[in-house]
């Protein structure tokens, strides 16, 4: 016994790996050992038997001479996995099975109804599969019907389906119907729900091509008036499905159909509804007809009723409807005209765009030749007005009646034009507001258009100033940035236009842009090239000027060079020692020469300097030009500040050497000028020719702070424009040079006087000090005024830099996360919050800090707000089937973006992925106006309880995400009460 357990596990293994024959040899010999082995063992055999016993022709062929003896198995589970195993060999291979046909048929009568059913789903494959002898199958087939007299509803429904099957396939093999069509018509009584609309099915197909028009109908209205509501509703639906077969036949019935509507049954309505809009598809007028006649009544369910299939009727056909509906809105009965403005207007909910299409169409009738036929359509224009309670449309029309009132000629027509405005605007409030917002709105447009039309013009004008102002690289990046620019403008002015809520009245006008925006982008492609060549050719020739440019300066730095040369070879130290020393008063003109060389090269120097850097800003972009030259300029500026600071070292010793000489403190401990100790006129001239040295750099150091004060006005005009082209790297760079050279010039003159005169030593009463100190003090003086005003400057361009940062980026991108603004402002997160609140608290900024992100509530109110998704549903019942049909619409002007559609449903629902969408949908987008449609097949599950305790028990639900416009994400839930459907 334990080896065979072993065997078992083996022959698992086998059929794993792939080694079916081996399997089957290992199978085969423990089924003809059977008596050794328990009913487990062996059934434990037959299942591993039924995975490969049609793997191949040779195992298929074993398998019946082994199995055969099973099927009488005193076991039921051995006899239901015999069954099973010779249901699948005969969905590949029947023949096998001929011989095993009577065996196979006498478990039909199986005690067991697992067996019983699988024996039927076995004999259906072998008749629709055998060819075998007429009689033989003929008795088989008799004997299969038979079954559906079976008290097992699985059985019933899977005889009704092989049935349906042999009539497709072959009708002949049922050689008398009427047996048959009365054990049909005795199902359609079944309790269970499957089984009756299975009979139903069966009995459409006999009905539409195997049985008259007379038996057919006789039998189902025969029904309809005698059975039981539930058999009712499968009679009706019958009819309409054999009424869009047999059109002409179907008449008749009609308005047998529609007298049901007065029974108290919704369901028995539902079915009614459904079976006139199936009837309708061939026998559109004749339903249209019956229903229009049936209204004039004064049961006002009934007519609520009538109302409700007018209105299905109409969904079904919305292509053809409308001149029905329009004809019968002038119908002389009251009832027929409020049904028909019912209808009407719950159409217009779902339908807004088909109408609105509809009515131009109207409209254009008030261009007819025929006076009457002009006259009728006002009036037709006045109901629509009344009956649908649209502002907007009111506006529409009232608008386009003004017009066909300066054009009409025939005094009737504008009689009725005049009576109808006046009646709209008295129904309708604010109407002459609204229609002068219209007109308005559409002199904008008009208006726009036009200024768009110079925009091309614009365009290059703005371009060819910055050509001419030699900004190659600006024109570079406002080329592409002012034609987008001009592209986002077009889009934007493109949305706006089609998407204006009366863009029915701006047809010409949008006509008028179509063509406008074609020529436009055509325009401004060609000036971008153009523009873009005459760019490459001026920057050429502007490089040449500039090199010429450069060479001037080049030269300044040779005379400069040669001047340093000339100062150089003067031995200023000797020179000054033998002055002193009165060896060289022949020479003083010399002295007096080369010190106001020295005077004139340091305001060279600084001269040079400047127009260097200034044409350094100016030309940023053609930085690689000045490459070799600024090497020669910092050699050259480098070499003269070195010999200068040292002359500077040279001058302070000897201010120093002649204060010891001759200044002595006296008994106040006051220094004094001791003259006799002065050697001779030459020493009297060293001295004031030291004190005249120290003015000239102080007062040269003045002079530049003065021109550095004047140049700020003309510095901020510059740094203006660079904020307005949102240029703020360059705007940072031109603010960070200037200030720089400001600071480094200071710097440089301070390093001169400290080199010149000691600081510590200033305060000294001395003759020379009381003569310097007054210029130390204006230098000090202008030093800390551009200080201040340098840091005040400063302070104030980076306030407004990093306020026209924040408003652009928040223009692009609202909100914003902390850490990218500030990869884009190169400023750390706290120095952006402290800026933001300072912005808020001085009301130049509207924004809130929301934990790492700024947010603008300006460009938030200044938003549209987008409408919801409309969500519409149609709810079929079938049987123990609900059918449930969605159509998601978007009718605002805004798009839609990353829709989620998720189903929820009851447990004792089954949800039928073979008849429905999935369960989850998404969606990338909706555009405006779009509509998406979807549906769900759900079946009772009989084997699920249903939680009574729960409220929402009996609840459909459908949840919708989708992001607005706004990238806000939102939700809708759809639900639906399964008891009211």
């Amino acid at each position: 016994m334990n080896s065979l357990i072993i065997d078992t596990e083996r022959i698992g293994t086998l059929i794993i790996n792939g080694y079916y024959e081996k399997a089957a040899e290992d199978i085969f010999r423990v089924l003809e050992n059977k008596a050794e082995v328990d009913n487990e063992i062996l059934y434990k055999t037959l299942d591993l038997l039924s995975l490969i016993c049609d793997k191949k022709p040779s195992i298929s062929l074993k398998t019946i001479k082994y199995v055969e003896e099973f099927i009488v198995d005193p076991e039921s589970w051995i006899r239901l996995v015999s069954m099973e195993i010779l249901y699948q060999i005969s969905i590949f291979r029947p023949n096998l099975l001929i011989d095993l046909i009577d065996k196979i048929r006498t478990r039909m009568f199986d005690r067991d109804s697992s067996v019983r059913r699988l024996t039927v789903k076995l004999i259906g494959n072998l008749i629709l599969s055998l060819h075998i002898d007429q009689e033989q199958l003929q008795e088989i087939i008799d004997e299969f019907t038979e079954k559906l007299m079976e008290n097992d509803w699985k059985v019933k429904f899977q005889v009704i389906k092989t049935l349906k099957k042999i009539l497709n396939q072959d009708y002949k093999k049922i050689r008398d119907l009427e047996p048959l069509l009365s054990m049909v018509i005795i199902n359609l009584r079944e309790e269970d729900e499957d089984v009756a609309r299975a009979a139903a099915d069966l009995l459409k197909m006999l009905g539409t091509y195997f049985l008259s028009k007379d038996k057919i109908f006789y039998i189902l209205l025969n029904l309809l008036y005698n059975e039981k509501p539930r058999v009712k509703e499968q009679i009706i639906w019958l009819f309409g499905e054999i009424g869009k077969e047999r059109s002409s036949e179907i008449i008749p019935i009609i308005p047998k159909l529609i007298k049901l509507l007065k029974k108290n049954d919704y369901r028995i309505h539902l079915k009614v509804f459904d079976a006139l809009v199936s009837i309708g598809v061939n026998n559109f007028n004749q339903i249209w007809s019956n229903l229009i006649d049936s209204l004039d009544t004064s049961n006002n369910d009934f007519r609520n009723n009538l109302i409700n299939a007018l209105y299905l009727l109409s969904q079904k056909n919305i292509k053809k409807i409308f001149p029905y509906l329009f004809e019968e809105l002038e119908n002389p009965s009251e009832n027929i005209r409020g049904a028909m403005g019912l209808v009407f207007k719950r159409l217009y909910e779902e339908y807004q765009i088909e109408i609105e299409n509809e009515i131009t169409k109207i409209l254009y009738r008030l261009e007819s030749k025929y006076w009457r036929e002009r006259k009728n359509t006002i009036i037709l224009l006045r109901i629509i007005c009344f009956i649908l309670k649209n502002q907007k449309l009111a506006v529409w029309i009232s608008i386009e009646l003004n017009r066909a009132l300066k054009r009409e000629t025939d005094f009737d027509v504008k009689e009725e034009i005049i009576y109808t405005i006046d009646d709209i605007k008295t129904y309708y409030k604010n109407l002459k507001d609204d229609i002068r917002q219209v007109k308005k709105q559409l002199s904008l447009f008009d208006t726009q258009i036009n200024k768009f039309q110079k925009l091309p013009a614009r365009f290059r004008e703005n371009l060819n100033s910055l050509i001419e102002e030699n900004k190659f690289k600006e024109v570079e990046t406002q080329l592409n940035k002012l034609y987008s620019n001009a592209l986002n403008e077009i889009k934007e002015f493109h949305n706006e236009i089609n998407s204006f809520e009366f863009k029915r009245l701006a047809f010409d006008l949008i006509e008028e842009w179509e063509e406008t925006k074609v020529q436009i982008i055509d325009e401004l492609s060609i000036i971008k090239g153009f523009i873009s060549e005459l760019c490459d050719e001026k920057k050429e020739s502007f490089k040449s000027t500039l090199e010429k440019k450069i060479q001037l300066l080049d030269r300044r730095i040779d005379v400069l060079t040669a001047q340093f040369e000339y100062v150089k070879e003067f031995d200023f130290k000797n020179y000054i020692n033998s002055y002193i020393s009165e060896e060289n008063l022949d020479k003083t003109d010399e002295f007096y020469e080369k010190f106001s060389s020295i005077t004139q090269i340091r305001k060279n120097l600084f001269k040079l300097d400047v127009d260097i850097r200034d044409m350094l800003i100016d030309n940023l972009e053609f930085d690689q030009i000045f490459k070799e030259f600024l090497t020669k300029w910092i050699s050259t500026k480098i070499q003269i500040q070195e010999y200068l600071g040292d002359l500077d070292l040279l001058i302070r010793s000897i201010k120093e050497e002649i204060s010891n000489d001759y200044f002595q403190k006296d008994e106040y401990e006051e220094e004094i000028l001791v003259t006799e100790n002065l050697n001779g006129f030459h020493n009297e001239l060293t001295y004031q020719l030291l004190q005249g040295h120290i003015q000239s750099i102080i007062l040269h150091g003045i002079d530049v702070l003065k021109k550095f004060n004047e140049n700020f006005t003309e510095l901020r005009i510059k740094l203006e424009n660079l904020m307005t082209t949102d240029n703020f790297s360059n705007f940072r760079k031109l603010l960070e040079m200037r200030t720089k050279q400001i600071q480094m010039f200071i710097s440089e003159t301070e390093n001169e006087i400290d080199n010149v005169i000691r600081k510590e030593n200033i305060q000294d009463n001395n003759t020379f000090n009381l003569f310097v100190r007054p210029y130390i003090d204006r230098w000090h003086a202008s030093k800390e005024l551009m200080i201040n005003k340098l840091k005040y400057f400063r302070r104030k361009n980076l306030e407004d830099l990093y306020l026209s940062q924040l408003n652009y980026y928040l223009n692009i991108i609202n909100p914003i996360k902390m850490k990218l603004l500030s990869s884009y402002m190169e400023l750390d997160e706290d120095t952006i919050k402290e800026f933001v609140l300072k912005y808020v608290r001085k009301n130049k900024i509207n924004a809130r800090i929301v934990k790492d992100t700024i947010y603008s509530e300006v460009l938030d109110s200044e938003l549209p707000h987008a409408k919801d998704l409309l969500l519409f549903k149609n709810i079929k019942t079938s049987g123990n089937k609900i059918y449930l049909h969605f159509k998601l619409n978007n009718p605002s002007n805004h798009m839609f973006a990353d829709l989620q559609i998720s189903l929820k449903t009851p447990a004792y629902l089954k949800f039928l992925k073979d008849e429905s969408f999935p369960k989850y949908i998404h969606l990338d987008e909706l555009k405006t106006g779009n509509i998406f449609k979807f549906n769900y097949t759900l079946k009772i599950n009989r084997k699920k309880q249903k939680n009574l305790t729960d409220p929402s028990v009996d609840e459909i639900k459908l949840n919708i995400h989708y992001k607005d416009p706004f990238d806000i994400t939102r939700k809708t839930t759809k639900k639906i009460n399964i008891l009211l459907t």
